[in-house]
Formats: C-alpha cells, sequence, structure tokens
C-alpha cells in the first residue's frame, strides 16, 4: 500500500442503524467517526482503530437508495477461527 494511504469504501444506505448495529454488534468493528445532517446526509464509518481502511455508510434524508443492483455487489470478510 502507498505510504500515507487509507482506503475508504463507501456505500450508501437506506437502513443505517441497522447496517452499523451488523458492523459494530456482529463483527465487532468500532465506530471511528460519525456525523448528522452534513450537506444532507448522515454517515458512519466503521473499523479497526489504527488501520489504513475503514467502511462508510451514509443515509441521505428523504432519498430512497433501493437493494445492491446485483447479488454479487458484496464484501466478504474471511475471519479467523475462534480456538
Amino acid at each position: 500500500m502507498i505510504k500515507g494511504m487509507i482506503v475508504r469504501i463507501a456505500q450508501p444506505t437506506d437502513q443505517l442503524d441497522r447496517v452499523v448495529k451488523f458492523y459494530t454488534e456482529g463483527l465487532g468493528l468500532k465506530i471511528l467517526h460519525h456525523f448528522e445532517e452534513h450537506e444532507g446526509f448522515d454517515g458512519v464509518m466503521v473499523g479497526i482503530p489504527g488501520e489504513l481502511y475503514h467502511f462508510e455508510f451514509t443515509q441521505q434524508r428523504g432519498h430512497f437508495v433501493g437493494r445492491a443492483p446485483t447479488q454479487d455487489n458484496l464484501i466478504v470478510f474471511y475471519l479467523p477461527l475462534q480456538q
């Protein structure tokens, strides 16, 4: 990775609270930053503190995003097995 580069994967949603709950409570990621009413958007960034990547989920008030366009629109997590 290029020095100083941070990777952000951004995704719009209509269910911001549910998405954040899944990533924090379900996967154990932490809320790194959140904002409300920034040019009509609310958003939350989740990830692992100190890592060079995170997810940003945004919700635009009064705008309907809908579902992902295909079943192949997904993110795959490879989690270590608990020993």
